[in-house]
């Protein structure tokens, strides 16, 4: 898959292309959806797939967020478009150019001539240019001037949820992780360097990966979840705290992950954590002794749970 970042003077290598675009912040079951239908009408006709995305979100710009919190960062949503047969991803930078750029113009420009875009498949919800103008209706009519097909893909439920972005965040802020890993498809994803911490953990023979977390990610709630870590080649069930360490006080939240089996260090390495269940809250406890046996309970608990096959399946290594 080719990694286009921005499109000045791009020149793509195919003559035509089924194109799918938005945000895709989460790449959950109704993007993914999106993606699929996307691919099944490029292979009807022989031409590449591409999604287009943006980078930052939208949102950012145009409700003027200094930090705009993201489901996926660009490098989390680089490493899941991984499952899919895409010829490229566009990450366009997203600027106050862009957001004002009226939507004639964003389709002559971008989708049709820098992208030479055949067939135009988007989201039953989508919409871009200036005041939101390119909607459906606009691109039907667009389509017929200027020799391109679109649809409109439905959205999805299960089971009665409609999977949404915002869905898929109300259920991280409760840290109801399983309901939203159903909706992602897939465990929830950090990537992140291994930084620094105050080596707590390794004192008392319990050592932590510190993770570097950007701003704009969005966590689940503070709190104690098994999930699993992959380094290399390899992966390891990982206790994953996310927290403020409040037996000792801190002020600043952080994510530790406990990887089971391992003992390796690898500051400045980057890490992919997966979560996969909730084990408890934090807890802020009476002394030391007290949490150091409640994290051998939970490394106890974490070491009888098992990976669901299914779940197994999306954990992509190097």
């Amino acid at each position: 898959m080719q990694i286009i970042s921005d499109l000045q003077g791009f020149l793509p290598d195919w003559q035509s292309c089924a194109l799918t675009m938005g945000d895709f912040d989460g790449l959950h079951a109704g993007h993914r959806n999106l993606i699929e239908k996307t691919i099944e009408e490029s292979e009807k006709i022989n031409i590449p797939s591409v999604i287009l995305t943006y980078d930052p979100s939208p949102k950012k710009i145009l409700q003027k967020l200094r930090f705009d919190t993201q489901i996926y960062t660009r490098e989390e949503k680089t490493i899941l478009l991984q499952d899919f047969f895409l010829r490229a991803a566009v990450f366009l930078p997203f600027n106050q150019e862009i957001a004002l750029m009226p939507a004639d113009k964003f389709l002559n420009e971008i989708i049709l001539t820098s992208l030479k875009t055949k067939y135009l498949i988007i989201g039953y919800d989508h919409h871009f240019g200036k005041n939101r103008e390119g909607n459906f209706q606009f691109l039907t009519k667009a389509a017929k001037e200027n020799f391109f097909s679109v649809k409109k893909v439905e959205p999805v439920y299960i089971g009665d949820t409609l999977v949404s972005s915002s869905e898929i965040r109300r259920l991280l802020n409760e840290g109801n992780i399983e309901k939203a890993n159903i909706l992602l498809t897939a465990p929830y994803l950090i990537i992140a360097s291994v930084i620094r911490g105050r080596q707590r953990g390794q004192k008392f023979g319990i050592p932590t990966a510190n993770l570097h977390i950007v701003p704009e990610k969005l966590l689940p709630k503070e709190g104690v979840y098994f999930g699993a870590a992959v380094y290399g080649k390899n992966f390891y069930k990982t206790v994953i705290n996310i927290g403020f360490k409040p037996t000792f006080e801190n002020v600043d939240l952080t994510v530790e992950a406990h990887l089971l089996n391992f003992n390796e260090k690898i500051y400045g390495k980057i890490l992919r954590v997966y979560f996969l269940k909730r084990i408890r809250d934090e807890i802020k406890f009476a002394n030391i002794d007290a949490l150091k046996h409640q994290i051998e309970k939970d490394i106890q608990t974490a070491q009888k749970i098992d990976i669901p096959k299914y779940m197994l399946k999306k954990i992509i290594f190097e």
